[in-house]
C-alpha cells in the first residue's frame, strides 16, 4: 500500500491547522501549499519529523499548483481571502484558483479533492 500524501492549499489558516493536526494523527504525509512557507513553520510540530512540510505555491500560478500536487493522493483547497489586497483578488483566489487546482489534480491522477469556500455561496452574502 502506498503512503497517503495530502496537499493542502491554504493550510496555515484556522481550518487548515485543525485539518493538518487530524491528518497527522492518521499518519498522512502533508504538504502545506502556501505563498510564504517561512510563516507556516508553526505547523511542523503537529506531526512527526518530516511529516508536515510547508511548500511554496500560489493558487494564482498553474505551475506552482501542479508542483504542489505532484505525487499527492488527496488535495484539499482551503485558500481564500476575505479582503482584496495587493495582487490578491476575489476573482483569482475564489473564482479561477479552484478550477486551476481541480484541473491539476485531475491531470496528476489524484483520487480525492475537497474544496472549502471561504466566502458565502449565497449571492446575497456579504464577503467583505
Amino acid at each position: 500500500m502506498s503512503k497517503r500524501i495530502v496537499t493542502i492549499f491554504g493550510g496555515s489558516g484556522f481550518l487548515g491547522r485543525h485539518l493538518i493536526q487530524k491528518l497527522a494523527q492518521q499518519g498522512a504525509l502533508i504538504r502545506v501549499a502556501v505563498r510564504r512557507p517561512e510563516f507556516a513553520g508553526f505547523l511542523r510540530p503537529m506531526g512527526a519529523v518530516g511529516q508536515i512540510v510547508p511548500i511554496q505555491a500560489s493558487v494564482r500560478d498553474a505551475d506552482s499548483v501542479a508542483r504542489a500536487i505532484e505525487g499527492a493522493s488527496e488535495v484539499v483547497n482551503l485558500a481564500g481571502i476575505l479582503v482584496e489586497r495587493g495582487r490578491q483578488r476575489f476573482a483569482d483566489v475564489h473564482g479561477r484558483a479552484p478550477g486551476r487546482i481541480g484541473r491539476a489534480a485531475a491531470a496528476a491522477g489524484v483520487g480525492k479533492i475537497v474544496h472549502v469556500s471561504a466566502i458565502g455561496a449565497d449571492a446575497a452574502a456579504n464577503s467583505t
